[in-house]
């Protein structure tokens, strides 16, 4: 028996986003024959995917219906049939509450095109059709010898598609093997002569093999898996659509489940999108037959509710933009069956639901910091600010945060620790990519080289799977263009993508981070911006290399200032540790612009990169970058001072704790006092905001 999951016991707390658990409940909970939609977790890696089929493990995992779970994502390439195989193996687990499903159609299917029938052409079609059924029933009794039934032989050839990522709890991962192994053993001879009979006039029926005999259309499929590849993907949505007959004729039977969840993680390699294709056609099949049939094609679903998970927007889905589509992805915390249904396009794409995962709040960092005693819920700002909140980066900055090495309390030495957080190795994680590696594997279906030495640094490893479509170029070109948080700037001004390359979503920098879920909306702008994870980890390794760093930013400043847009040359001029002139700058619009307006400048040019070096921290360069023996006037000296402090407060990394906040509430006060022509109660009250720092529930933070 698989052991049950409490919520909230131990570090992994399951409850998913917000509204995923209950839609996939009313998706349970309609009758066998509705129509149900096609849900798909939209996010990069580590967006909290993983976790989300946690969720549902845990909440339905155990006695609410019938699961199965599959890995895409895994090592080893998953073929549709197997795939079948290893989903009807898992659903035939036997429930307290419920009767065994069966899945005789499909696994007749199987046997007929494993079958090694030789060359038939020289016998009748009478003793072939003899020859068939008895080589059918000597496979089914010796694989039912070798594994206990025939679909359990299917556990030998794709175990590791049962493998859960990275994170999750060993129980979840007992829990899906065991459901594999624990699925109804068949007796041998299940597929007597009469459910063979059965299965296959199934098959003569289906408007893909039809025939006038049963043992012709069964012929045919073993005909299909040795021909053509185009017969060779004929016979897998035939096999599917038995798969499905399957659901629908146990869910008729008495004390038979009435719904069943299938979760996909990983669908976005080259055997995931295959599968979902597959499942998509074969549901659209259904509706044709429905109609020709003069049946309502709402009466014509299956009781299978998919939860499916993507890294990389689908190529089917048209653009990227998903303008094409019809579909806008929105979050999971307020879907539901009525919003699918009130959103969802006509025609093409009707049965997907798109759900944009989202990043965790300040609230939901703190309460992961505030489930093991032994963590210091005061970092939670630190960390929500550093990370952005993307769920993935989250726990292995608390992976790092456990470690015993960092200091307690508050002080120089706790802030120069969590300076280097970047560089610490991340236990667990190899050095090397091995993402590239796997998909490589997809590509050739090979197997993977060995695992790479353990001991990456945080960068190196969160890097990895994020930017595991780009090659070493790419990630070499998408550094550099992490000068700019608007990527396709970066692409036209430092990668040669040309004035309306940068803009295009199809093989540009810029098109291959969208599709790959790295751009986001920025807060202030609404413009779609690199993450501020992946991009500070890219500005860690830029700044590595410091010829880089001034060329991207000189280039992007000179492009700004041709354009008119003097706050991001600005921007990049204080990246380029130009402090005079952007103080110069700001002095100038504080004449030219209201208060609000100005402070509005400050912080936009404030957001800019440092150099700072990494063994410093805020408290090590404050001074030396607030003074300068060559100020011209007070006003001057107090804009200087204040903007130093403003840009390193926005650094995370140099000022980790936010201990300039009281310094800054300080230099608002004294340019109130200097500036006689300002708006003094505007400088009070931003004063007043910094000393009394709440921190926000989202990333503010556009850089």
């Amino acid at each position: 028996m698989t052991q049950a999951y409490t919520p909230g016991a131990g570090p992994f707390s399951p409850v998913g986003p917000a509204g995923l658990v209950p839609l996939v409940g009313e998706c349970l909970e309609l009758p066998p024959e509705a129509e149900r939609p096609l849900i798909v977790l939209l996010g990069p890696h580590g967006a909290g995917a993983s976790e989300a089929h946690g969720a549902l493990l845990a909440r339905f995992g155990t006695d609410r219906a019938p699961f199965a779970y599959l890995n895409f994502g895994s090592e080893q390439p998953l073929r549709p049939r197997y795939a079948l195989g290893l989903i009807a193996r898992q659903l035939e687990r036997k429930l307290a509450r419920y009767r065994v499903s069966r899945f005789p159609r499909l696994t007749l299917g199987l046997l007929a095109s494993d079958t090694d029938v030789g060359d038939l052409s020289t016998v009748s079609r009478r003793d072939q059709r003899r020859d068939l059924h008895r080589r059918l029933s000597t496979f089914e009794n010796s694989a039912f010898a070798a594994h206990g039934d025939y679909l359990s032989g299917f556990l030998q050839v794709g175990q590791s598609a049962l493998g859960l990522p990275l994170g999750i709890p060993a129980v979840f991962q007992d829990m899906v093997q065991g459901t594999a192994r624990e699925g109804a053993r068949m007796v041998s001879g299940l597929l007597s002569r009469h459910r063979f009979a059965e299965s296959a006039r199934w098959y003569a029926e289906h408007q893909s093999a039809g025939g006038s005999n049963p043992w012709d259309a069964v012929i045919e499929l073993n005909h299909w898996r040795r021909g053509s590849s185009a017969e060779a993907a004929t016979l897998d949505r035939v096999l599917c659509a038995a798969f499905l007959e399957d659901l629908r004729r146990n869910a008729e039977l008495s004390f038979a489940p009435p719904s069943y969840l299938l979760l996909l993680d990983g669908c976005h390699t080259h055997h995931g999108r295959r599968f979902l294709d597959l499942l998509v056609k074969a549901r659209e099949d259904s509706r044709t037959a429905a109609r020709r049939a003069g049946r309502p094609e709402a009466e014509a679903g299956d009781p299978l509710t998919v939860a499916a998970s993507v890294h990389r927007w689908l190529p089917e889905w048209g653009s990227s933009t998903g303008e094409q589509w019809g579909w806008s992805a929105s979050a999971p915390d307020a879907a539901s069956l009525d919003d699918w249904r009130a959103r969802r396009p006509r025609g093409d794409g009707a049965a997907w639901y798109p759900l944009r995962l989202r990043d965790l709040t300040l609230d939901e960092v703190h309460f992961q910091l505030s489930d093991r005693p032994r963590r210091d819920a005061t970092l939670t700002p630190f960390v929500h600010r550093l990370t952005c909140g993307l769920p993935r980066a989250v726990e292995q900055v608390l992976t790092l945060l456990d470690q015993a090495d960092l200091p307690s309390g508050s002080g120089h030495e706790r802030e120069l620790w969590l300076r280097r957080l970047p560089d610490r190795p991340l236990p667990g994680h190899p050095a090397q990519d091995r993402h590239r590696e796997r998909r490589e594997a997809h590509r050739t279906e090979r197997e993977p080289p060995p695992a790479a030495p353990e001991g990456a640094g945080l960068a190196q490893a969160a890097l990895g799977p994020l930017l595991a479509d780009f090659d070493d170029a790419e990630r070499t070109a998408l550094a550099l263009c992490a000068a700019t948080p608007d990527l396709s700037v970066g692409y036209r001004v430092l990668a040669g993508g040309g004035e309306a390359a940068g803009t295009q979503a199809g093989g540009s920098l810029y098109g291959k981070a969208h599709a790959g879920f790295l751009l986001a909306p920025g807060p202030r702008s609404g413009r779609l911006v690199l993450h501020p994870w992946p991009r500070r980890l890219l500005l860690w390794q830029l700044a590595e290399r410091p010829a880089e760093w001034v060329t991207a930013h000189q280039r992007l400043s000179d492009h700004h200032a041709a354009e008119g847009q003097p706050l991001r040359a600005m921007y990049h001029r204080l990246a380029l540790h130009q402090i005079g002139a952007v103080t110069a700058f700001l002095v100038r619009r504080l004449d030219e612009v209201d208060t609000p307006g100005w402070v509005a400048e400050l912080d936009a040019v404030a957001a800019a990169p440092n150099l700072v070096p990494k063994d410093k921290v805020y408290r090590d360069v404050l001074g030396p970058l607030t003074h300068d023996p060559a100020a011209g006037s007070r006003i001057e000296a107090a804009v200087r001072a204040l903007l130093v402090a403003r840009w390193l407060w926005s650094d995370p990394l140099t000022d980790p704790e936010r201990g300039l906040g009281p310094t800054l509430a300080a230099r608002f006060e004294r340019l109130s006092e200097e500036h006689a022509g300002s708006d003094s109660l505007h400088l009070l009250n931003e004063a007043d905001r910094y000393r009394s720092w709440i921190h926000p529930q989202t990333c503010a933070e556009e850089g």
